[in-house]
């Protein structure tokens, strides 16, 4: 879950993720309609780190938030 971006304009947010040392690979084929996300495809023991950006109508992307971490139980 994250801040919703309230431009008139927003299409949806983009959902990234890596692992440590990896690049992050986006998780989303279309835009996603809501400041939420629900990551379905994790690993018992692995540490997550996820970004999302905003895109807009027209296609364009905003540059990725801060990320932010979870460690999968």
């Amino acid at each position: 879950v994250w801040a919703p971006v309230t431009d008139i304009d927003l299409e949806g947010y983009n959902v990234y993720r890596h692992e440590e040392g990896t690049t992050a690979l986006k998780l989303n084929a279309e835009p996603v309609n809501r400041p939420a996300y629900r990551d379905m495809n994790v690993v018992s023991g692995k540490r997550y780190f996820y970004s999302v950006s905003a895109v807009d109508v027209r296609g364009n992307e905003s540059a990725r938030s801060e990320e932010a971490n979870e460690a999968v139980p």
